[in-house]
Formats: C-alpha cells, sequence, structure tokens
C-alpha cells in the first residue's frame, strides 16, 4: 500500500519509450528523505555487484552522512548517502580501498545545481553519484534529462535515476562516475567523522579480512 507521500504519475509512452512492463508506472517520493532507505537497498544489492571486481570480492559499507557536514564547515560537504568500498581480487589480492557519495533528489528538485552539488563531494570522495527519482521515460523532458546528464557526464559524476523506489529492478545506473585522486588522510577523516563507530568497526573487520584472509 503506498503511502501520503508517494504520487503515482502516469508516463504516457512514446515510440521512444520502450519500457520493460514490469517497471509499470513511475512512482516519485517526497521527501527526498524518504528515498534513502530504498538506495541504501540498491546499494548492497545491484550497484555492490556493478563495481566488484570480475574474479573478486566487494565488501560495502553504507553510511547516511547528510546530517554530518565536514569538520572544517564548507558548501555542499554533506552527501545524503556514502559508501567504503573495500575490493580485492581472488589472486591479485591487491586491496583497494574506494569512497562514494550519494546526493539524492526528488523527481522535481534536480536542476543544474544538483550536478555541482555532487561534484563538491569529490573532495573527499573517489566517485560521486546524483541519484534522481525520476520517470524512466525521458519523452516529456527529454532537454533536461539531457542537459542534467552531460553536465555528469563532463565533470565525471555518475548518474542515477530510480522509476519505482518500491522496486530496485527500476533502479538504472545511467552514468557510472570517474575516479577522483583523494589523499590517504582524507578518506580516513571521512570516515571517521562521518560514519558511527559501529560501522568503522565493520569496516575495520573488513580491512583485516581483506588484507590477510582468504576469500
Amino acid at each position: 500500500m503506498l503511502s501520503g507521500i508517494e504520487e503515482i504519475i502516469s508516463c504516457v509512452l512514446g515510440a521512444m519509450c520502450i519500457l520493460p512492463e514490469y517497471f509499470g508506472p513511475p512512482i516519485l517520493l517526497r521527501p527526498e528523505s524518504s528515498l534513502y532507505p530504498r538506495l541504501a537497498q540498491f546499494l548492497y544489492l545491484g550497484f555492490h555487484e556493478a563495481h566488484k571486481p570480475r574474479h573478486g570480492s566487494l565488501y560495502l559499507e553504507v553510511g547516511h552522512t547528510h546530517d554530518v557536514a565536514a569538520p572544517s564547515g564548507g558548501t555542499w560537504t554533506r552527501p545524503d548517502l556514502a559508501a567504503v568500498g573495500i575490493s580485492r581480487g581472488r589472486f591479485a589480492a591487491t586491496v583497494e580501498v574506494r569512497l562514494f557519495s550519494f546526493e539524492v533528489k526528488t523527481a522535481d528538485g534536480c536542476r543544474l545545481q544538483s550536478v555541482h552539488e555532487a561534484l563538491a563531494h569529490t573532495r573527499f570522495v573517489n566517485y560521486s553519484y546524483l541519484v534522481w527519482n525520476r520517470p524512466a521515460c525521458i519523452c516529456d523532458d527529454e532537454e533536461n534529462y539531457q542537459a542534467i546528464l552531460s553536465n555528469c557526464a563532463a565533470y565525471g559524476v555518475g548518474l542515477i535515476t530510480i522509476h519505482n523506489p518500491n522496486d530496485l529492478n527500476t533502479f538504472q545506473i545511467r552514468l557510472c562516475a570517474r575516479r577522483k585522486k583523494v589523499a590517504a588522510d582524507l578518506i580516513d577523516e571521512f570516515i571517521l567523522t562521518r560514519f558511527s563507530p559501529a560501522e568503522q568497526a565493520r569496516i575495520d573487520g573488513a580491512m583485516q579480512r581483506y588484507c590477510v584472509g582468504s576469500q
């Protein structure tokens, strides 16, 4: 059953909008915080699968970081969600630690400024994604969608769209983020100041397993 914060908006599909039948009508949520739990679920499933090494494994720890500002302050320093990814190959077992950030926007809350908000996070993360709850069909707003997409591509920001937050199969990685180089001490500071003690303990445990343990 849909809650009062959900809207079901019918999308009239044109010739260019050939979507799988299971997508159904789009569901657009408000406020954006209602999207956070659904996004976290997707990160542990579809996003995890898309980013793990081909022959290795990936540990992902997702944190809700929207209420935690950078210790030094500054504009646009609070990603809605962030994730620590610890990966290694099966035999070429070099451990890699990556930081991801996610800036979440509602259907009508995403604009070009949103791309710059996500880009600002690359001061302290390796990969930044803009997450937009919008219908998979772009017939009705192709110009706006292409403007967002092209700006994301230009700045190396990834783009994830959500057609129906209640169906993780309708989350689409439209554009993968490009890696940004971040100093090791900034990665440590981000994890120590944005993730809870329990999350940090799990990250420490994963580091120990991945560095000296077997797959």
